[in-house]
């Protein structure tokens, strides 16, 4: 049974425009799950919300069931983070839209998953730190991701296996269990490690990869 009215945090994971004036929005919801709302358009007479509905926007939405439809109208929006932030260059705002991606990819729309909520919320807000590298936020995402749901492996052998070096490992050890403060902490000094410039970036393809393949 759908509900009719549904107030709950969530993120704005994409936005697509449809005819003339109205905006069908993906939206992941705390205790709901990924949820399809509409609202105006900014070209529609029917008024239309400002940055309420851009993507990456969380906050407290409030919805209505339409008639004879699985699809909610957006009633309002109260925003908590903007994550103005991300938008600091073409790198972070490409990261998000993966990892928005890769959520509308594998979690079934209305299958509610907090935690795996949280762990989008933090990562996004690593993407808004111009100091550390988007490959972070992505690798721990989908590394996190992969444990929540019981399908990670052994960290340590899946990436040795694939020819990872030591100080290499060290690092996504050190970044599968720190929080996003000790992130931040992480990447305000030296690392101190020898790392491969694109370690990172063959890091998160590798668990991407995992995660297509189950």
């Amino acid at each position: 049974m759908y509900e009719t009215y549904i107030k709950a945090v969530g993120v704005n994971l994409s936005r697509k425009e449809y005819g003339e004036d109205t905006l069908w929005i993906k939206i992941f919801l705390r205790g709901y799950g990924i949820i399809t709302g509409t609202a105006p358009s900014f070209g529609s007479r029917r008024g239309h919300f400002g940055g309420e509905t851009e993507p990456f926007v969380w906050g407290e939405f409030t919805l209505k069931k339409k008639q004879k439809s699985p699809n909610y109208f957006i009633e309002d929006v109260d925003i908590k983070d903007d994550m103005l932030d991300i938008r600091w260059g073409r790198s972070p705002i490409v990261s998000a839209f993966k990892l928005s991606e890769l959520v509308l990819k594998y979690l079934m729309p209305g299958q509610p998953d907090d935690v795996l909520m949280a762990n989008l919320y933090w990562n996004m807000k690593l993407l808004t730190c111009r100091n550390i590298p988007v490959e972070v936020a992505e690798w721990k995402f989908v590394w996190s991701w992969l444990e929540e749901w019981g399908l990670a492996p052994d960290l340590v052998d899946f990436h040795r296996y694939r020819k990872f070096s030591d100080d290499e490992i060290v690092l996504l050890t050190k970044l599968s269990r720190l929080n996003y403060e000790g992130v931040r902490r992480l990447f305000s000094m030296p690392i101190g490690l020898d790392i491969r410039e694109n370690a990172l970036k063959i890091a998160v393809k590798r668990a991407i990869e995992f995660l297509d393949e189950k």
